[in-house]
């Protein structure tokens, strides 16, 4: 079986590193995969990067679709949420090499095709494999957004997006929405299958106007456990440079200033604490320099672009912390567990599905501050437990998440796809 995993950037950013998790383990497990990237950084023969035409014509070409793109964007620019933080809209600067170089494979899996897939020229009748879809947020069955926000538009049609601020019912979200249902409106049930790491997701999925007709299968992410793993926490402190004495929060995040990821719930939810004089809050994320005013001490770390050295930050922390307001199946959570830290945060989206109260973490309902506090006086007022709570959640990880794990409940669906795709297909 070949199979054509297909993602915008090789390793940057969470939906990257699933796909790269999952096209390795699917290679482990022998099967014929090839990771189609528009962006590469890592150098390996089995990740095959896309190559724009280089004649004049047809980079004149991407540059007139991605100028049209921003300025139907910028449009909003007076008006759009100052919490908008990705807005893709259906095509793409791309051209029809993206088809000759594409893998040829048995079934195509999609995973993060923001500004890489245009669906105008792959949702034709050109693909005559089946499709495979794993979702890493809601922009698929949306008109723009990559999380909603609790808009919840998508179940009927998008207009008048609020995270565009207009009240206009024939934006720019109705026009991609209106595009995509068109689209989808002819694409066979049988030959799109929709994946997503979390329970959350795949519901969402259902309940929308454009996917509504596809099967949605929940299959979760992998990590690789041998590589995330618990450590002893006064070394990987030492070698941090981190006080050996302090209760360390750690919070990791490619954007942390993102609303969505709440980080402000954070810092606030911490201050209520009773005791804050050993509390110190360990940032890992983009560049950017937080200025935070807090209680309590608060470091940052640029993103780490090491595995062992970041499975070292988490082993070094007592929680890690999640208080995400919409969020998937965070990769950071699995990483967190395989090093043996707990977590703390809010029960939103898929975050439950891996964080199970009282067993490998705490739990507080979506936003609420007090309840956020509440749940780090229960993680730090008990260190047996807590630290149980981390052996819980590493066993987790070992029996459930693992690479293999992960590789094998994919090739079944790709078989179980591949058999649908060819008996429904004769009909």
């Amino acid at each position: 079986m070949r199979v054509a995993l297909i993602n915008t950037m090789d390793l940057k950013g969470g939906a990257a590193r699933a796909a790269f998790r999952l096209h390795k383990g699917l290679v482990s497990a022998g099967v014929d995969s090839t990771y189609y990237v528009r962006d590469q950084t890592r150098a390996d023969p089995s990740i095959r990067r896309f190559i724009p035409d280089p004649a004049p014509a047809s980079a004149q070409h991407r540059a007139a679709c991605k100028a049209a793109r921003e300025a139907a964007y910028n449009a909003y620019a007076a008006t759009r949420s100052p919490d908008i933080e990705l807005f893709s809209q259906e095509q793409v600067d791309g051209d029809e090499n993206f088809f000759i170089q594409m893998p040829r494979a048995d079934i195509i899996n999609l995973h993060w095709v923001a500004g890489f897939v245009d669906y105008h020229l792959f949702f034709t009748k050109r693909i005559t494999r089946p499709v495979v879809w794993t979702l890493h947020d809601m922009n698929p069955f949306t008109g723009g957004c990559h999380y909603d926000q609790g808009c919840g538009k998508w179940q009927s049609h998008c207009k008048a997006c609020p995270l565009l601020g207009t009240d206009d019912p024939h934006d720019l979200s109705h026009r991609v929405f209106a595009a995509k249902a068109k689209l989808f409106a002819d694409w066979p049930a049988h030959m799109l299958k929709i994946v997503t790491p979390s329970h959350w997701l795949a519901t969402e999925a259902r309940r929308s106007a454009l996917f509504s007709k596809y099967e949605a299968t929940t299959i979760p992410n992998g990590i690789e456990t041998d590589v995330f793993k618990p450590m002893d926490k006064a070394k990987a402190r030492a070698a941090l440079g981190l006080p050996q004495e302090a209760d360390i929060v750690l919070f990791v995040s490619n954007h942390i200033r993102l609303a969505r990821k709440g980080f402000r719930e954070l810092v606030h939810g911490l201050s209520l604490l009773p005791d804050l004089k050993n509390l110190l809050l360990v940032g890992v994320g983009d560049s950017h320099i937080l200025s935070v005013d807090a209680p309590f001490k608060v470091t940052q770390l640029e993103l780490i672009n090491d595995d062992a050295k970041t499975a070292m930050v988490y082993a070094a922390a007592d929680v890690m912390a999640i208080p995400s307001r919409q969020d998937n199946l965070p990769n950071t959570i699995l990483e967190s567990f395989a090093c043996g830290t707990p977590v703390v945060g809010f029960s939103a989206g898929g975050i439950p599905d891996l964080v199970r109260e009282d067993e490998t973490g705490f739990l507080a309902s979506p936003g609420s501050v007090p309840g956020l506090s509440l749940a780090f006086i229960k993680a730090f007022g008990n260190r047996e437990h807590l630290a149980a709570c981390g052996a819980r959640g590493r066993a987790l990880v070992e029996r459930d998440y693992s690479l293999k794990a992960n590789a094998t409940a994919y090739k079944a669906f790709y078989e179980r796809t591949l058999a649908d795709a060819r008996r429904l297909g004769a009909h």
